[in-house]
């Protein structure tokens, strides 16, 4: 809009101002304090709190509160502080901001952090509608099931049974659920009568930003414990080779230089050279092979 006249823009002025004298201070004080936690710890988490029961939330806060500051706030709130922060790299999680956004501030690392938040997600059974996180299996064995409809069901489903002792028995495992597929009503009800609770729920983290690095979630989700088994998989094959190619590095010099020594000496005594180290061991074979004489 085009302002052409002095007392519509000293008007449009006055407006902004009183405008401005009405943010409530608490809000001015919440700003202020995400501000503040943005250049004191080393670490900032953007997580997603729909859809998270407030029992589990407390839990999880209760558990971790001596590790992680935890700070829920307006998306508007957060955004504003983002914007004014000292720590010009808190700007790049404002894109980062999904559903209902809390934020975490930590000293600890970013992976260390997803992690642990993993960790704590706690099992529940699962709704009509969501997608499968991971293939869902039902094992064989007993139901608590008499017999009816409950058979015909658990067709439909493609697990087999059979009725044993006057109860439904699985006959062997089975697949309900690909990942990635949604979880449909007659499976959700049968999951939930057979005591099978296949979905996590807990914390989600969008985005982390530890020190200048932003890292998204599907970059921190990663199995630790595969990855070390990995690397440690990874060096021994590389020494392996080394070793096979006679190349000498300082992780293979110490037993390069002893399968050297055991192969001179080993040579040594095959064509009788006498030398210091070997000596005694050329004198007894020389006897051994008199006596064979």
């Amino acid at each position: 809009m085009v302002i052409t006249t002095p007392g519509k823009v000293h008007a449009v002025e006055e407006r902004k101002g009183h405008h401005a004298k009405n943010v409530p201070e608490w809000k001015k004080k919440k700003v202020d304090e995400i501000k503040k936690l943005t250049t004191s710890y080393k670490t900032i988490a953007i997580v997603n709190l729909e859809n998270l029961p407030t029992k589990q939330l407390q839990i999880v806060k209760r558990k971790l509160k001596d590790q992680i500051k935890f700070e829920p706030a307006k998306k508007i709130l957060i955004e504003k502080a983002f914007e004014t922060s000292s720590n010009p790299k808190a700007k790049l999680l404002i894109q980062k901001l999904q559903g209902v956004p809390a934020l975490m501030f930590t000293n600890l690392g970013a992976f260390e952090l997803f992690n642990l938040l993993k960790k704590n997600r706690q099992a529940t059974g699962a709704k009509a509608g969501q997608i499968a996180p991971d293939d869902i299996w039902v094992s064989a064995g007993p139901t608590p099931f008499a017999p009816g409809p409950a058979i015909a069901e658990l067709a439909q489903l493609k697990i087999k049974a059979k009725v044993t002792a006057g109860k439904i028995e699985i006959r062997e495992d089975a697949l309900v659920v690909t990942k990635g597929e949604k979880i449909s009503s007659l499976a959700a009800s049968m999951l939930g009568r057979l005591g099978i609770e296949p979905m996590q729920i807990g914390m989600t983290i969008t985005s982390v930003l530890e020190g200048s690095d932003l890292y998204n979630a599907s970059v921190l989700d990663i199995d630790t414990e595969k990855f070390i088994s990995d690397l440690k998989n990874a060096a021994l094959d590389v020494l392996k080779l080394t070793v096979e190619l006679g190349m000498v590095t300082k992780d293979n010099v110490e037993y390069l230089l002893s399968k050297a020594y055991r192969e001179s000496r080993a040579l040594g005594l095959a064509k009788d050279i006498i030398k210091p180290e070997n000596e005694a061991e050329t004198e007894i074979q020389a006897r051994l092979k008199a006596k064979e004489k």
